[in-house]
This record gives structure tokens, C-alpha cells and sequence, in this order.
């Protein structure tokens, strides 16, 4: 009985040997059995090539491509091993810098074929006025001399209908343009925007000789270096060393590119600022008029290299002709534009006050916003 059940078990095992796909090494066929009498699993050699092919190399390709592969997984979670101070980097060659940095990456996953039918239908749509500043800008981005430049308009005026046609005009043609705000509720009004400090990482409490926190050879630094345009939106509400921290960090990073870009503002890039001065200035806790002055943008000495481009024309008004309310809306906003400019008003011991019609003013009602909200929701 026992010799029956050895010849059966040896049969089986016959069999399967038959059928498995045989791989030869370079001596013997592998034929191994394991405990359990079913054939062991055999990898087909080819799809270790690449395994063969660094059992050949020296040590420090290995490590090396050990060190590539990891920080191709730390991309995926977001982080990469230049976060890591202590671990060492892996080093790319220069044609697989573009495909390994996961901010470029980002920044060129656009349909540029949309983009393209974007920028002609927004193009056309330009006023007179707006197409002498895409003009302009256009220019300086494609001639790549640098520039400096600052959009002046109060609201309705198009300035982020500027911001679109810019960037799907150098989107479409496979280059990057870096749009940020001063603010986050701003910066979604921006095609991949981002806040400021978020983008550039500018420290929080900015001082005189500020940098911001970006380093030679790390991802945002190769993103900075392939960068054609820089757009920052709502900028008179930030604090001046904030501009001055980029230009210098800007300076830094792109010397090692030309050495000249070191002399050059914003390290040769294009920048273009954008805003009212009408409206928020930096907040300074317990700060003087004077205080706020002195950190606002055109207190620092980048202002004295920079081109101002203005818009005058509310297209908001003018796109909105069959509205019953056209005459009040820019009635309204001439008022509004006339406080900013401080034609209205007048300047009582030393404090400026300006008289509001009875029309805007909400009298004897007991929840003031309430109020203010049923009416905005009717007008609206």
C-alpha cells in the first residue's frame, strides 16, 4: 500500500514537469521541486534585464539609480528627498530633469490645443486698450530680456482677462507661466494659480534682507529656471519686502544660468504686477499712515525699473448696456473711483471723512446684514 502511494505521488510529479515551460540557465535546467511537491515558479529572464544590467555596474550607479527610484516614489506622495536635509540626492542627467520634476510636470500637463483655440477667441476679444498691454508683454516675454512691469486698473477694467489671454498665448506653445495672488481667494480666479507665499514660499514675516526659501538644484528652482512669465495679482496688498525677497532669490537661482542675471532685476525674468492702490494696502498692526505708506510697492526700489501699464475702461458697464441699473452701477462706480483719487471728502482734524448718500445707508432695521444681504440677492 505504502509502494502504491510513492509511484502515484512520483507520476504526478512527472507530470507536471512535463507541462511547466521549461527556462534553461547557463549550466543545468532548473527542474527544482518544492516541499509540497508543485514546480517552482520560474521568471522568465527577460523581464530582469535591467536587473542583470546593474549587477554590472559599480557601486556608485547603483546607488545612484537606487537613490532615482526612490525620489520618483517621493514625488508621487508629493515630497522629494531634497526635503530631507541628511539623505543624499540622486543626480539626472539633463534630459531627464524635465520628466522627473513633478512641478514641471504640472505646469506643461495644459491641452495646448484647447489653450490655442482659447487665446484666438480671447484675443479677439481685446479692447483697444488691453491689446497695447498684451502687446507689450508679449514682447518682452518673447524677446527674453526681462521686464518689470505693473497693470494699474481699478475693478471691471479686465485685468484678469489679460491674465487668461497671457497664459493660454504661452501655454499653448509648450512654455510655462507661473500665475500667483496676494491672496487665496484671488489666486482661483487664475488658470493653475497659487498664493504667493505658497508658489515662492516667501517667509511669513518678511524682513529687510529676506530670501525666499528655495535652493539651488531642488525642483522649484529647475521649474524658476524654465519659467517665461511671472503674474502676480492683487499686489499693492503685500508688504514690499516680499517683492524684494524675490528679486533676490530670483538673482541667485538664475546667476548660475548667465552670470549677468545676477545685475539684472528679477534675475532677467518677466514679472508682471497687477492691482489698485485704491483698494487694500499691506496691514500693519497699530501702524501710522505713514507706517502703511512706507511698505507699500512703490516705496521700494524696485518701483524706480518698473513700466506702468493702465486700464481705464469698466468693461463690467459696458458689456452690460440692457441692464436697468446701468446708470447707477456707473454712477456708483465714478463715486467710488472719486474717494480713490480723493476728489471726495474733506479733511477734518487731520482725519479725512467722506459723506455717504441716503440711498447706500440702511436705517432703522434691527439686523443691519441681513438687510444688506436680502438686497444684495435681489439686485443680483
Amino acid at each position: 500500500m505504502e509502494e502504491e502511494k510513492k509511484l502515484a505521488r512520483n507520476n504526478r510529479i512527472n507530470i507536471r514537469k512535463q507541462k511547466r515551460p521549461k527556462v534553461c540557465s547557463d549550466k543545468n535546467e532548473l527542474d527544482d521541486v518544492n516541499i509540497d511537491g508543485d514546480v517552482a515558479e520560474i521568471n522568465d529572464a527577460t523581464e530582469d534585464e535591467d536587473d542583470y544590467e546593474e549587477a554590472e555596474l559599480p557601486n556608485d550607479e547603483l546607488k545612484n539609480r537606487c537613490l532615482q527610484k526612490l525620489e520618483n516614489l517621493l514625488k508621487g506622495c508629493g515630497r522629494t528627498l531634497y526635503d530631507f536635509p541628511t539623505m543624499p540626492t540622486p543626480v539626472f542627467n539633463e534630459e531627464k530633469v524635465d520628466n522627473t520634476n513633478r512641478l514641471i510636470c504640472e505646469e506643461l500637463r495644459y491641452n495646448r490645443c484647447s489653450l490655442s483655440k482659447e487665446h484666438e477667441q480671447l484675443l479677439v476679444k481685446l479692447t483697444s486698450e488691453q491689446k497695447l498691454v498684451y502687446d507689450r508683454i508679449i514682447k518682452s516675454v518673447n524677446e527674453d530680456k526681462g521686464g518689470f512691469f505693473f497693470l494699474y486698473g481699478h475693478g471691471g477694467t479686465g485685468k484678469t482677462f489679460i491674465w487668461r489671454t497671457l497664459s493660454s498665448a504661452i501655454r499653448c506653445k509648450g512654455d510655462i507661466v507661473l500665475t500667483v495672488a496676494s491672496s487665496g481667494i484671488a489666486s482661483l480666479l487664475l488658470l493653475g494659480g497659487r498664493t504667493s507665499h505658497s508658489r515662492f514660499a516667501i517667509p511669513l514675516n518678511a524682513t529687510e534682507d529676506s530670501t525666499c526659501n528655495i535652493k539651488q538644484g531642488t525642483p522649484l528652482s529647475k521649474l524658476i529656471v524654465k519659467t517665461k512669465l511671472i503674474i502676480w495679482d492683487e499686489a499693492p496688498m503685500m508688504h514690499r519686502y516680499c517683492f524684494e525677497a524675490l528679486d533676490r532669490t530670483l538673482r541667485d537661482i538664475l546667476r548660475f544660468k548667465d552670470a549677468s542675471n545676477l545685475d539684472r532685476l528679477f534675475g532677467g525674468k518677466t514679472v508682471v504686477l497687477g492691482g489698485d492702490f485704491r483698494q487694500i494696502l499691506p496691514v500693519i498692526p497699530k501702524g501710522t499712515r505713514q507706517d502703511i505708506v512706507n511698505v507699500t510697492l512703490n516705496s521700494s526700489y524696485l518701483w524706480n525699473h518698473c513700466q506702468v501699464l493702465k486700464l481705464t475702461k469698466n468693461i463690467r458697464l459696458e458689456r452690460n448696456q440692457v441692464d436697468s441699473h446701468l446708470n447707477d452701477l456707473r454712477q456708483f462706480s465714478d463715486w467710488i473711483l472719486a474717494i480713490g483719487d480723493g476728489m471726495i471728502g474733506n479733511s477734518v482734524d487731520g482725519i479725512d471723512k467722506v459723506h455717504i448718500p441716503d440711498d447706500l445707508i440702511i436705517n432703522n432695521c434691527d439686523d443691519p446684514i441681513c438687510r444688506l444681504w436680502k438686497v444684495h440677492i435681489r439686485i443680483f
